[in-house]
């Protein structure tokens, strides 16, 4: 019988925030792929091996993801890993694919599952706590409210656009110069005289927090995995 090919979301950070469900869903896999080639520098395995001891003592497959605007480049890399998780499922293993946040959102395992999905393999996913959500909770806020529209805009390219739409727009994968995100949101209010609630949270539930709340807090550089909220004024 072949194996199963899991997708864990570990969320945002904080280890506690695991569910119960991520926790088994580890626990029971024969191997654990990671979203980076070392360990040691793996986010999302820093997250599990807190919550999850027992992760210390699973075999470890990382995973080379280059970060690279070539498409075809990252196809050929995404096929070379699937075809080490294919081995592994024909093996009749258990394979848990961990990733920060959700897999659902942005996430790198989603590549590795339409290539099982497409080969007939069996995928299945753990959803976990997303940033934007979790994001929310530190800064203790609503995502939206009534007939609000939520929008996840994957990075700041593009967002003088984003601002137009109606509702909240969450702003992921930010660059550590935030400067001209930041003037970006001048010239919306200046332009239409509609002003907005600017929020982020930097490195949220991890060791070096950081939270913002109005565009002056905001600094220019506030460094990586910095999610930004920006609401309407009601």
């Amino acid at each position: 019988m072949e194996g199963v090919l899991i997708g864990v979301g570990v969320g945002p950070g904080d280890p506690e925030l695991l569910t119960l469900k991520a926790i088994n869903a580890i626990k029971q896999a024969d191997v654990l792929y990671i979203p980076h080639i070392d360990a040691a520098k793996c986010r999302a395995f820093d997250i599990v091996k807190q919550a999850v001891p027992e992760a210390l003592d699973k075999e470890i497959e990382g995973c080379d993801f280059e970060m690279t605007p070539d498409p075809d480049s990252r196809r050929v890399r995404h096929e070379i890993i699937y075809d080490s998780v294919r081995k592994r499922l024909e093996d009749g293993d258990t394979v848990a694919f961990i990733t920060i946040g959700d897999p659902s959102v942005y996430s790198t395992f989603s590549y590795i599952a339409d290539l099982a999905a497409k080969d007939g393999k069996t995928v299945k996913i753990v959803s976990g706590i997303s940033s934007p959500a979790e994001c929310a909770a530190t800064l203790g806020i609503s995502l939206c409210e009534g007939g609000q529209p939520l929008h996840i805009i994957p990075g700041p390219d593009g967002l003088a656009d984003a601002l137009t739409l109606p509702g909240t727009k969450v702003v992921m994968k930010c660059p550590k110069d935030l400067a001209p995100v930041k003037e970006s949101i001048r010239e919306y209010t200046q332009n239409t005289g509609r002003p907005l609630s600017v929020y982020a949270v930097c490195k949220c539930g991890m060791p070096g927090e950081r939270v913002y709340r109005g565009i002056d807090e905001l600094p220019n550089d506030t460094g990586y995995l910095t999610t930004l909220i920006i609401k309407e004024n009601r």
